[in-house]
């Protein structure tokens, strides 16, 4: 048992390590390669949590979980933003050299890092709609974004997974990023 855990452990690190080059390796200046092979990697977590108390009913629990949107229900987003004024945050959890490449999504806010970045780059009110977003379907920096969101309190997160490859393929409008 103990030598398949660690077989189990040695194909995770694998796939993650494939995974972040996959992306754009965020954390290391890493560029993916041609030809890398597509990956996913889903881990499950079971939480232990104790009865709710009396105190504990009564105070909202914030998401736990971000939802996975489509490029259309970015694009709907964005299109309210600009008619009704209503609330939406997009947030570019992209390297530098994705960006120079495949440009932005407009109005979105570019992190400096997808898991340590300054939450006041965050919206005030907890409750905004935020989509974070990288570099495609194999890119999992959008993800870490939106974990960090969720545990800071936010309840409406949500991760554009096709990423921006995905907009530039439905032939989404996209600007320069800005230079600095």
């Amino acid at each position: 048992m103990l030598k398949s855990a660690a077989s189990l452990v040695a194909v995770v690190v694998s796939l993650a390590a494939s995974a972040a080059l996959a992306c754009g390796g965020h954390s290391s200046g890493q560029t993916a390669q041609a030809g890398a092979p597509a990956t996913a990697v889903v881990a499950s977590q079971t939480e232990k949590t104790a009865a709710p108390t009396k105190s504990d009913t009564a105070t909202p629990t914030p998401a736990k979980t971000f939802k996975t949107v489509s490029v259309d229900d970015v694009q709907k987003g964005l299109d309210g933003l600009k008619k009704d004024k209503k609330a939406y945050a997009v947030f570019d959890a992209n390297g530098k050299a994705t960006r120079e490449s495949q440009g932005i999504i407009p109005t979105a806010v570019l992190l400096p890092s997808s898991s340590a970045y300054d939450l006041a780059l965050l919206p005030a009110d907890k409750a905004t709609p935020t989509v974070f977003y990288c570099a495609n379907e194999r890119c999992t920096a959008s993800h870490s974004a939106a974990k960090r969101a969720l545990d800071a309190g936010f309840t409406d997160v949500s991760v554009l997974s096709a990423g921006i490859s995905g907009w530039v393929k439905a032939g989404k409008a996209t600007e320069k990023p800005p230079v600095g």
